[in-house]
């Protein structure tokens, strides 16, 4: 949406009389507040409304104000304000992942998808990359802890991530404007308006436009790296019954990224004596590269459902169709200096889904009841890759300017391919509740699904990135075709049991499901093409759970203890002489934890909210995992039968990306400063341990512990329609990476880049809210 429409939006209504949008209040009426009392949090986790301290889950809520405050872009902010949840960043923006628990994607094959699942107004979204678009016109985000393949299928084996956008209004015309300026030339401006069309229609509009400056800088030619551009809208038409009873939504929503992302500074260079010389700080701390080529992502991310609602009698059908389509194109500079090696990395993502789920659910009002639904999925994935130029050992020599001379007169290598993935998923499933008792609950849910998989592979030409004089570093392969096909079958059990009208506890035991995995990027092999596809990932949860609400309702305090087991866990791993990364079965993964939350308002003006997430995640029963490069056997890289293969025992050692302990704090004050204005200061603080980004346990790929504090402050007036604040994200300027990773062997062996976070540096800006 071109930035002056929304620009003309907003200067209609400051343009608007005072007293309109800055009413002032009688003096005598403002009477100081004593309520402390929280509000009640209503969730659909399962499909139904349901006050989240009475269900038999382990649910976190952030609602769309909370997440304003906190300037939300996308998902990946849910780290600040849960504590189970922490963030991986991938090499290019499409690989991102969330991890609930510990758990989440580690493989960027378009043949597996995500242990998460992000689910928007009901819609399921396919690939990872898909659901790190901007969080536009939120109502709230749910926050499922643990596998939920019951009631939201195969790719929620570990939990979801559930996003409901706001509804039109049937009462008013109302709206909403927001504004963000920040450091680096940041700026985002989000409108909304929404109202009825007569007694039974009514719509909601919204749409946003952002950009700010990279924070990489690059040395080559001294512009800056990982910029961004993104602009969106999301529409919604309903209509509803004279009884309110029915309704029915059509909705539909476009957004575009374009970035030159994604520049990762390097923090170990190659121990390759022929290497330029980057001239960065070589580093944890850095911030530059000097690359010469120009990294860029463009993205589309488009879809339209049709929800509806329909009483019959006392019971309720839901139908949801939807339909999504996600485009990524990309390109980096694979060697990561300023040489003239790979010249070329263009990679082409393109998805498209469709889904249909249909839904029964009975009246809650008796001792029995019961949702029944079926589900279809059909999805296709392509992925292309045309990558060009040669490894540093096919060089004779590398000038200062970065121009090499090949050792064979002319060579030049290519990487071309493409494959295709199409996959059809049907289940049936249902949940039933029966309380044989007044305060006790028990619970049962069933899903049997089928799955069919299809990967179509080509490679056409040599691969000879190491020299034309040299074997090929990958042969041509292909056309091949697969298909694969599997079922499974889900279930849930719990039981809870109300105490007192505050205390209730329950006791739950779950498993997940994540389809076969299939190993789709352009590095396959015929020998890998044969083992494929590679075991579903399945998980076991048991669960226990007391959730409570004390202090007549001032305290919301909830505690859980949990043990998950995975199976054939799906992950990847680096392959130095292919410079690819490769899809591999991890074997298994032990996760036991215990997670304490809590929302508090001891005082009217002042609540706290936060919690504390302890995990043991460590692999178990995986005596054969891949070595990191390097690796010697007196740590532990040892070799087995006959074939040259090494490997280590990874048998306790620690899950990728899982700290150990996590803790988030926030806390806000809130006061009356004058008869018609108020202030507010909210502070944001979270820590977590060390980690390991890596299954081969690369002490090079690990992040030390660490607390990032923000910090914001501001007013609020005209009876709470406008609110003008000032931020600052990373208080004390502490640097971490969102994730640390192996460059590409064309540059030269044993160098490690890291990927930047928003908030690698401390960041300041100003925020503008109005509501009308």
């Amino acid at each position: 949406m071109p930035w002056r429409s929304l620009e003309m939006a907003l200067f209609t209504v400051l343009a608007q009389p005072a007293a309109a949008v800055f009413a002032r209040e009688d003096p005598t009426a403002r009477a100081t507040p004593s309520v402390t009392a929280l509000d009640r949090i209503t969730v659909t986790a399962q499909h139904r409304e349901e006050n989240v301290q009475r269900i038999a889950l382990a649910v976190s809520v952030v609602d769309g104000q909370a997440l304003q405050r906190r300037q939300a872009i996308d998902i990946s902010r849910l780290q600040a304000l849960v504590p189970s949840v922490t963030f991986s960043a991938g090499n290019e923006l499409r690989n991102n992942a969330i991890r609930i628990r510990g758990v989440g994607t580690d493989v960027f094959s378009t043949g597996v998808e995500p242990s998460i699942a992000t689910v928007v107004d009901g819609v399921v979204l396919q690939r990872p990359g898909a659901a790190f678009s901007d969080l536009l016109d939120v109502e709230r985000v749910e926050v499922l802890r643990g596998p939920q393949g019951t009631l939201f299928g195969k790719n929620a084996s570990a939990g979801v991530i559930q996003v409901i956008t706001r509804a039109p209004d049937f009462e008013r015309r109302s709206g909403a404007l927001s504004a963000l300026f920040a450091q680096d030339n940041e700026q985002r401006l989000e409108a909304a308006v929404s109202g009825p069309l007569g007694d039974q229609l009514a719509y909601r509009l919204a749409a946003f436009e952002r950009s700010r400056d990279g924070d990489v800088e690059n040395l080559r030619d001294g512009r800056t790296f990982n910029d961004q551009r993104a602009y969106g809208v999301r529409g919604k038409l309903q209509w509803r019954s004279a009884d309110r009873r029915s309704d029915v939504t059509l909705s539909a929503d476009v957004s575009r990224l374009d970035t030159d992302c994604c520049a990762l500074p390097l923090t170990q260079a190659t121990t390759d004596p022929r290497a330029l010389s980057t001239d960065t700080d070589v580093d944890r701390d850095n911030d530059q590269v000097n690359n010469d080529v120009v990294p860029f992502v463009r993205q589309k991310n488009a879809g339209a459902a049709l929800t509806a609602r329909i009483a019959l009698g006392r019971y309720t059908l839901t139908s949801i169709t939807g339909w999504r389509r996600f485009d990524n194109d990309s390109d980096v500079d694979l060697d990561d200096t300023p040489a003239q090696l790979v010249t070329r990395n263009f990679n082409i993502e393109s998805s498209r889904t469709f889904t249909q789920e249909l839904r029964l659910t009975s009246p809650t009002d008796t001792a029995f009841d019961y949702l029944l639904g079926a589900y279809y999925f059909d999805g296709a994935v392509h992925n292309s890759l045309d990558r060009r130029g040669l490894n540093i050992g096919a060089t004779t020599d590398i000038a200062a300017d970065g121009r090499v001379v090949p050792r064979v007169p002319g060579d030049q290598a290519v990487l071309a391919g493409h494959s295709d993935v199409d996959s059809r998923n049907a289940a049936l499933f249902g949940q039933a509740n029966w309380r044989p008792r007044e305060r006790l609950t028990l619970t049962a849910g069933l899903r049997l699904l089928t799955e069919r998989q299809q990967l179509r592979f080509v490679r056409p030409q040599d691969a000879r990135f190491n020299g034309a004089d040299q074997p090929a570093t990958l042969p041509a392969f292909g056309p091949v075709s697969g298909r694969y096909r599997d079922s499974a079958s889900i279930g849930r059990l719990s039981a809870s049991y109300a105490f007192t009208p505050v205390f209730t506890g329950y006791l739950g035991w779950g498993t997940g499901y994540k389809g076969e995995g299939l190993a789709a990027t352009l590095g396959l092999t015929a020998a890998q093409f044969a083992q494929l596809p590679a075991p579903a990932e399945t998980s076991e949860l048991f669960e226990a759970g007391l959730k409570s609400t004390l202090f007549d309702n001032a305290l919301m305090l909830n505690l859980t203890g949990f043990r998950t087991r995975i199976d054939d866990y799906q992950a990847q791993t680096y392959s130095a002489a292919q410079g690819l990364f490769l899809l591999t079965s991890a074997g298994g993964v032990a996760i036991d934890g215990v997670e304490l939350e809590f929302i508090a308002r001891p005082h009217a003006y002042f609540s706290l909210s936060g919690g504390v997430t302890w995990l043991d995640a460590r692999f178990d029963g995986v005596p054969n995992g891949p070595c990191y490069t390097g690796q010697t056997a007196a740590q532990g890289c040892l070799p087995v039968g006959n074939g040259g293969a090494f490997v280590q025992n990874l048998d306790g050692k620690p899950f990728m990306n899982a700290p150990r302990w996590r803790s988030v704090l926030g806390a806000r004050y809130d006061a009356p400063l004058t008869a018609t204005m108020d202030v507010y200061v909210q502070a944001d603080y979270r820590w977590q341990d060390a980690v390991v980004f890596d299954i081969s346990q690369n002490p090079r790929m690990t992040q030390r512990a660490y607390g990032i504090a923000d910090l914001s402050a501001g007013l609020i007036f005209a009876d709470g329609k406008v609110e003008l604040g000032v931020y600052v994200h990373n208080l004390a300027d502490t640097r971490y990476a969102a994730n640390i990773m192996p460059v590409s062997t064309a540059g030269g062996a044993n160098a490690y880049a890291q990927q930047l976070p928003g908030d690698f540096r401390r960041r300041a800006g100003l925020s503008l809210r109005m509501n009308f």
